[in-house]
């Protein structure tokens, strides 16, 4: 019988122990203000850098009271994590892989004029939701009209 209470005990030390800890997070952006009060009008009291560690003390609607070093401030929540940032990427750093072989190329712009209207590199419909004639369609991509008949027909207005 004694046994129940003590467990309850221990569950419910455990439960309330981790509730007060302060939590650990990381700065994201290359600098992060540490300000006097939660507001970027506030002074500036330090400034964290990428990856830095501050322990939340507080909450305040977008900002958090965080203890750096050895001040306690105010940072906004847009600025850190509760994941340390990834590490940078550089296309600059040594490898053995050729720039031109690995970098990714533009689309073309009739491959960019064709997905956007569902068509394949191979001119068939991604799609068979909506048919459409590709003659018609090479057929209207060749007509061009000048700008002067273009502001004719803007000027005659539709419909009038």
């Amino acid at each position: 019988m004694k046994a129940v209470p003590y467990f309850l005990f221990c569950i419910f030390s455990l439960l309330f122990s981790t509730i007060g800890q302060a939590a650990d997070f990381y700065v994201q952006s290359v600098k992060a203000p540490i300000m006097s009060g939660p507001s970027f009008g506030s002074s500036k009291l330090a400034e964290a850098k990428k990856g830095d560690a501050v322990k939340e003390l507080e909450m305040k609607g977008s900002w958090r009271k965080v203890s750096y070093k050895d001040k306690t401030g105010w940072i906004s929540k847009l600025l850190v994590s509760s994941k340390p940032p990834i590490a940078r990427v550089s296309v600059f750093e040594r490898t053995s892989e050729k720039l031109e072989t690995g970098a990714r190329r533009r689309a073309s712009a009739f491959t960019t004029a064709a997905a956007a209207r569902g068509f394949a590199e191979d001119r068939t419909r991604v799609s068979d939701k909506y048919k459409a004639n590709f003659r018609g369609v090479d057929r209207m991509e060749k007509i061009v009209i000048s700008d002067d008949e273009a502001l004719a027909f803007l000027q005659a207005g539709v419909g009038k």
